[in-house]
């Protein structure tokens, strides 16, 4: 009975050792391809792939023993790690943000509380007329910081009240509009600016703004060009350029609700 005990626990310690292993492997990995995503179709991508390139010279350095270029690598690697600090500050600070936001699975919008046609209709009245607007709607990740830089609002998002923001030369046009738990929480508000790739020689401040936004948080924002009336989305740090009206509200819903997969139909632009 003794001897049936010992065996019985000896298996389980083997079995929970190989276990661990395993789980350790996938964990590691599952790290690896959640960062690889982040960074993916972003300027930090190529510094990812360096640092790559360094971590496989730096091995093959200790495994042939050159001395020489290790020890560099080894006193490089401090300076590397300041600069990477201070380069890659905005998507260093939207990978921390993942682990602070209040829900790791966005909701759905739902037609009983978002009023989604008022909105998708602005829009698109907006981009018909050549109005230039900024629309940032809250998701997972806090925008208290960016609403407090703006104007208070605090209303319910009306078809009427988005033109009237955005219709040119009034006090509240220049800006954006930040939608909070679907109510207009602000107006007029102060976003960061990008210098992304994605953005083109025709793009001016306002795409280089809700591309700032999309790359610190995980805002969803819409933009109307004043000089084209094309309609923009970025999200997640990508530019979505030159969006139909029929898909507008599709693709506000599949952002809004990552379960399906409409993101697929679409390529960076």
């Amino acid at each position: 009975m003794e001897t049936l005990f010992e065996n019985i626990v000896y298996y389980v310690i083997q079995f929970w050792d190989y276990f661990r292993i395993l789980l350790d492997i996938v964990l590691v990995a599952f790290l690896f391809y959640w960062v690889y995503r982040f960074f993916a179709n972003t300027r930090a991508m190529q510094l990812v792939k360096g640092i790559g390139a360094i971590l496989i010279v730096a091995l093959l350095s200790q495994v042939l023993r050159l001395d020489t270029l290790n020890w560099l690598i080894t006193t490089l690697t401090t300076y590397v790690v300041i600069a990477v600090i201070i380069l890659f500050q905005p998507e260093l600070r939207r990978l921390l943000t993942q682990f602070g936001q209040r829900n790791w699975i966005a909701s759905a919008i739902s037609n009983d509380t978002f009023p989604l046609d008022e909105l998708v209709s602005s829009i698109v009245a907006m981009s018909e007329e050549k109005i230039g607007s900024l629309i940032v709607i809250e998701r997972n990740t806090g925008l208290r910081s960016y609403i407090e830089s703006g104007v208070a609002i605090n209303a319910v998002i009306s078809d009427e009240i988005i033109r009237t923001i955005f219709f040119p030369n009034t006090a509240l046009h220049d800006g954006a509009i930040i939608i909070q738990e679907a109510r207009i929480s602000a107006a007029a508000c102060y976003l960061p600016l990008s210098d992304s790739r994605q953005l083109k020689k025709h793009h001016g401040a306002r795409h280089r703004a809700a591309l700032g936004i999309a790359e610190e948080t995980d805002a969803l924002v819409i933009v109307t060009s004043e000089e084209t009336g094309n309609i923009s989305i970025m999200v997640n740090g990508k530019l979505y350029s030159r969006i139909k009206y029929s898909d507008i509200k599709n693709m506000i819903i599949y952002f809004m609700n990552p379960k399906t997969a409409y993101e697929e139909m679409y390529s960076i632009k």
